[in-house]
């Protein structure tokens, strides 16, 4: 355990998770180029973005079930390949709808492929280094997020949508040879299950068992919370609003997304680090930075006129710091659960952003077209994404983010009242505070 070789199969499971990523995010920078090949208007065109993200969050319970039941080696090969399969049916579609089922398949893929990786180093990996795990996976996704932002978008431009997304099917199938051959799900003997609940007998009785654990409900609200809007701006709207909304160059517009991954990597490591050092505070972490996320987006959208570009970059560096906030949620669960059971945990968290993304991105493609046809009507001359539109749409985000705070502080409530069952008391974080004050103090 946290061998040499433990961080050589985890290096290629996030490897997996790399190109998973890249894959789910692509057609977030293509937007205006798919929109311009399918000749679509913004509500079909999120149908791209949203079947994919649905079919993602649908599929986390049942993926959730198998990863239990046939370990993460198997889950990662078989989501790499049916990617491979998906992404090449996006490259070679002149329509719509072999587009959208090229993307359920990429969403299904794409499904098994994280807590599939967060359930492997827990095979690999014991002590406190997994909490730190955790967030250097999400990081992982971050480079993936990274690379559809800068190589993908010079790519697109330059070779054309068939060859560029061709490119990405051909990485994914150097991916599946290399799980295929090198990832295992544990050392030799084994890793022993943890946790101090029995295990029932059957898929749903466990998922069940799973689910009643307060900390995986809590972890799944921390997800719904903190993952939404950063899912919307990177997998879909983020590079319309910023390059046709307000007025940003294709370049720039890609400069601002990878502030927003390399913001995520930067904060990762140190949230790892400080859920680690401070596992009784992690919920009181979580409402921080929801907070955060909605005073961030409330500012930009009652701006008036176009925001400065110092607001926007303020914005993309709080998107950045909300997507591994919301990696804190597998933490919770993972405390919360023994080992064979946390894969059904992870599929319980992982929904939440996902169900949360499904929500708002439809919604955003709609009320666009709306508020366009509306003002098109009233003899304006404005374009398809207009920063108008955008501000109306977004605001639907609040909504969203409201209810998951709200959420987090009831879980929190119901889990700090199971630890108080156990004999472990937490004490409010103001005399935590004073507490190690004074003790420094003596």
């Amino acid at each position: 355990m946290n061998s040499a070789r433990s961080w050589f199969v985890w290096g290629i499971g996030a490897i997996a998770y790399i190109v998973a990523v890249l894959h789910r995010s692509s057609l977030g920078v293509a937007g205006p180029a798919a929109a311009e090949r399918f000749e679509v208007q913004a509500a079909l065109l999120s149908t791209l973005g949203a079947v994919q993200v649905g079919v993602y969050a649908a599929m986390q319970i049942p993926v959730g079930v198998l990863l239990d039941r046939f370990g993460p080696r198997m889950l990662i090969a078989s989501g790499a390949a049916v990617m491979v399969v998906g992404q090449s049916m996006v490259a070679l579609a002149d329509d719509l709808p072999l587009a959208v089922a090229g993307r359920v398949l990429l969403g299904i893929g794409d499904a098994a492929t994280f807590i599939s990786v967060i359930r492997l180093q827990a095979g690999w990996f014991s002590g406190p280094i997994l909490a730190q795990m955790s967030q250097w996976t999400a990081v992982c996704g971050q480079l993936g997020q990274l690379l559809s932002t800068v190589p993908f978008v010079w790519l697109l431009a330059q070779v054309g949508w068939t060859l560029s997304f061709g490119t990405l099917a051909v990485v994914g199938v150097v991916v599946l040879a290399l799980v295929l051959l090198l990832v295992f799900d544990s050392p030799p003997g084994g890793t022993p299950p943890t946790g101090t609940i029995d295990l029932p007998e059957g898929w749903w009785p466990r998922l069940q068992t799973a689910f009643r654990q307060p900390g995986t409900r809590l972890g799944f609200w921390t997800h719904f919370s903190l993952l939404s809007t950063t899912n919307v701006f990177l997998l879909m709207w983020g590079f319309p609003m910023l390059v046709e909304g307000l007025g940003f160059a294709p370049a720039q517009a890609a400069g601002f997304m990878s502030i927003v991954v390399f913001t995520g990597m930067v904060v990762g490591p140190l949230l790892g680090i400080t859920t680690a050092r401070f596992p009784l505070r992690r919920s009181t972490l979580v409402l921080c930075i929801v907070g955060l996320v909605i005073a961030a987006w409330s500012v930009v959208l009652i701006w008036p006129g176009h925001p400065p570009t110092w607001l926007v970059i303020a914005l993309v560096v709080v998107l950045g710091i909300a997507g591994p906030g919301s990696t804190v949620g597998f933490d919770f669960a993972r405390t919360s659960n023994p080992l064979r059971l946390l894969g059904s945990a992870n599929g319980v968290v992982n929904i939440g952003g996902f169900i949360a993304a499904f929500a708002i991105i439809p919604v955003v493609g709609i009320v666009l077209d709306v508020v366009h046809t509306v003002r098109v009507r009233a003899g304006e001359a404005v374009g398809l994404y207009d920063w108008d539109g955008f501000r109306i749409a977004f605001a639907f985000q609040l909504v969203i983010l409201v209810l998951g705070f709200a959420m987090v502080v009831r879980m929190r409530r119901i889990t700090r009242s199971r630890l108080r069952d156990e004999g472990i008391e937490v004490a409010p974080l103001w005399q935590a505070i004073a507490n190690r004050m004074r003790r420094r103090g003596e």
